[in-house]
């Protein structure tokens, strides 16, 4: 008698969907896999990831130090046979995320807003909680539950083949978070294990309050800049989950039997001074209104009231609530060609008005006008710069509505002639978190003026944030903080 393959698939699919005792919570869970498939698809998922992510090296003292916290956290958690791995992703992000099997990741950006090891453990107890209450493999069930035409097939093609599918799910649970009963749920976790682990507990309402005051912050900025602001509603998320979170973990962290526990605020200073506040060396960073790019090379300087943005992907500014707007972006050549030659295949050639060519810095350029639509812009005139630099084309591209452009074509100008060679000595370091004794007379924004605002406009903001405070509050002569040089 023969059997189709989607009868096969309908005996098969009720043997996948089970349900399973939580070892974290003691709850019947719906899941649709193993332990084992939970380990190996957790283990090429952060395989593949790592292809796209920059982090520490495992000798580098921050990871040592992070590792060593997880690790006592961890021990402490349900599901001790699992092994946990923790590592620091070097990027400036404000997040923190858990894969299934225990690999768990924090970027260098969340670690910098930690201050005292208490806060620290908090964090990662809080994606453990994710690994041991299995939320990922919830996450997965039901993605697959959802889809089985095309996910149940999955059983019959290899694991890395699956996790590439199931990386999607997992990308969008770290970039949303897993929903806010989830998250609540790590964070009462998170409590219990520092608890037990001997951290003061309250560490959670610490750094839940701080990531709220980063969400008002970025709010402030993209408000004052006029680009539209959309809030962000995941794991880190700002108003109102994170309030809700806040409410919920005082809740809780005050039925705890006992007061004190770990701080160590010192040992988290120490192990997070001198490290860069942004990006690193590596990705380029805004320093006020400039951007530096050290193993690039390369620099640039913007004119007043122009609000700049490292990605990975590119430098993007646009002057405050004006649709006037900048990318920088590197290509590496494959073939020898001239400025001229690459700007000319950038744009269609009838839109180009004409094409000047020098050299700058000992960098050969070509610059264009071009009458064609941009971002944001659809009758815009651009204004666009390509420098030559060994196998390298550094673009600037510029832009405004059409009959604005005069308005703004000497500030274009002025950008395009900063461009140049990086030098240390000259430019500066990138910033970077630096531990300070607190002095008496003190406020944030005379913090930010000695250093010439070197976040922005909101430089003070930042740096009262970064120390778990608001900007009207200051802490007691004499006490080590951090602030940004």
């Amino acid at each position: 008698m023969k059997i189709s393959r989607l009868t096969t698939l309908l005996l098969i699919i009720p043997l996948l969907m089970s349900c399973a005792k939580n070892p974290a919570t003691g709850n019947q869970d719906f899941v649709m896999m193993t332990e084992e498939e939970e380990l190996q698809i957790g283990k090429q998922i952060f395989i593949e990831m790592r292809k796209n992510l920059v982090l520490l090296p495992k000798d580098d003292p921050l990871a040592i130090y992070v590792d060593r916290v997880g690790q006592k956290v961890a021990a402490t958690a349900d599901r001790k046979d699992l092994f946990f791995r923790f590592y620091v992703v070097d990027d400036d992000t404000i997040n923190a995320f858990a894969l299934p099997g225990g690999y768990i990741c924090i970027h260098r950006g969340l670690v910098n807003h930690m201050n005292n090891e208490a806060e620290l453990a908090a964090v990662l107890g809080h994606e453990v909680g994710h690994v041991t209450a299995r939320h990922s493999v919830q996450q997965i069930s039901k993605a697959r539950a959802y889809q089985n035409a095309m996910m149940i097939t999955s059983i019959f093609v290899p694991i890395p083949q699956v996790a590439g599918m199931l990386g999607n799910v997992m990308a969008t649970a770290i970039l949303k978070g897993y929903g806010r009963d989830a998250e609540m749920q790590s964070d009462e976790l998170s409590i219990r294990y520092l608890t037990q682990a001997g951290y003061d507990p309250r560490a959670t309402i610490g750094i839940l309050k701080t990531l709220h005051r980063l969400g008002e912050i970025d709010t402030k900025e993209k408000t004052d800049a006029g680009e539209k602001v959309e809030p962000y509603h995941g794991a880190f998320a700002s108003h109102p989950e994170t309030s809700k979170r806040v409410d919920a973990a005082i809740a809780k962290a005050s039925g705890i039997k006992g007061r004190g526990g770990l701080i160590n605020r010192e040992a988290m200073l120490a192990a997070i001074d001198g490290y860069a506040y942004g990006d690193s060396a590596e990705q380029g960073a805004v320093v006020g209104r400039r951007f530096l790019h050290p193993q690039l090379g390369v620099q640039l300087e913007f004119p007043k009231d122009w609000v700049i943005t490292n990605s990975a992907q590119a430098v993007t500014a646009r002057i405050r609530k004006q649709k006037v707007y900048f990318m920088f972006t590197m290509e590496d050549l494959q073939k020898r060609q001239s400025a001229e030659e690459i700007i000319r295949k950038m744009f269609t050639d009838r839109h180009i008005l004409k094409v000047e060519t020098g050299v700058q810095q000992g960098m050969p350029y070509a610059h264009a006008k071009i009458r064609e639509s941009a971002p944001n812009v659809s009758l815009a005139m651009i204004d666009s710069h390509v420098f030559l630099d060994g196998r390298k084309a550094y673009k600037l591209t510029m832009w405004s509505e059409r009959d604005k452009f005069d308005q703004y074509e000497n500030q274009f100008a002025r950008i395009a002639k900063s461009f140049g060679k990086y030098n240390k000595e000259r430019d500066g370091d990138i910033p970077r978190i630096q531990v300070y004794k607190w002095k008496a007379g003190d406020s944030w924004q005379l913090l930010a003026n000695r250093n010439n605002n070197i976040l922005g406009r909101f430089t003070a903001d930042k740096i009262a944030a970064l120390n778990g405070m608001e900007l009207s509050e200051t802490p007691p002569a004499g006490k080590l903080i951090k602030t940004v040089k």
